[in-house]
């Protein structure tokens, strides 16, 4: 099946000047019919069906989320990289260029997108080179608990912006290890993560124990916590979700 995304930004239909996450939603947003195939949001996304199907099926609750975390927030120019952990098709990312467009764009120096299936990360490395072809796209092909600290680290004097959309929540990744590694790298950090509010399964008591963790008294000579704050809301249509911000400054990383 040809993916209409792809196609779009070909044909120059998707452009740097006419791009956005309603309009991805309205190109490609459609019914396959594979909604079981999802796994209520947290499948693997393997084909196109899928991918069109899931910015049908949770695109309104992915932006609204996205809507309510990044609303009050302002965005000061300076280098920034971007890494979309679990990036899917890269919505959030999009959706993050949106909220603070050409300001964001120019001082964007490299976005990296983790995610292990090839099919949603080429739409995703698309995606986020059709907003501004001078960003340097790092793909890496893989699960979260096989990341690497190398290959998360900014340059020097740059802040890295760690994006988890509905991905913090989900089982089967040590959680504290990624945060450590992360962490490995010196400079400023901070973390966006959402997600439904939900105590099985995983849910919110991941996003609890990790702000416990990094208050913690032994840390203080590793990072300096600049803001951490938890805040559970409800989005339109009454669906609940929680939000972890947390801006840190990490003094002595092993990179």
């Amino acid at each position: 099946m040809t993916d209409q995304i792809l196609h779009a930004i070909e044909s120059g239909l998707l452009n740097a000047n006419d791009i956005s996450f309603d309009k991805l939603r309205a190109i490609s947003g459609r019914d396959s019919g594979v909604w079981k195939e999802l796994g209520r949001g947290r499948s693997i996304l393997r084909s196109t069906e899928q991918l069109d199907q899931y910015l049908y099926s949770y695109g309104p609750m992915t932006r609204n989320q996205w809507h309510e975390v990044l609303a009050p927030l302002s965005f000061n120019p300076e280098p920034v990289q971007v890494v979309d952990y679990g990036c899917g098709q890269g919505l959030a990312t999009a959706l993050l260029i949106d909220r603070f467009g050409k300001d964001l764009i120019r001082s964007l120096r490299k976005v990296i997108l983790v995610e292990p299936s090839q099919v949603a990360l080429t739409r995703a490395a698309a995606i986020v080179s059709c907003y501004a072809n001078h960003i340097d796209v790092i793909t890496l092909e893989k699960r979260l608990e096989a990341l690497e600290p190398s290959e998360l680290k900014a340059s020097t004097g740059v802040l890295s912006i760690h994006l988890f959309s509905n991905v913090l929540d989900i089982e089967g990744y040590d959680h504290f290890g990624l945060l450590a590694k992360i962490f490995q790298s010196k400079g400023r950090h901070f973390i966006m993560a959402v997600s439904h509010d939900r105590d099985f399964d995983g849910g919110s008591t991941r996003f609890r124990d990790l702000e416990e963790a990094v208050s913690r008294p032994e840390y203080q000579s590793w990072f300096s916590v600049q803001y951490s704050s938890i805040r559970q809301f409800s989005c339109n249509g009454g669906q609940s979700a929680i939000a972890w911000l947390l801006e840190v400054e990490v003094l002595n990383g092993s990179l």
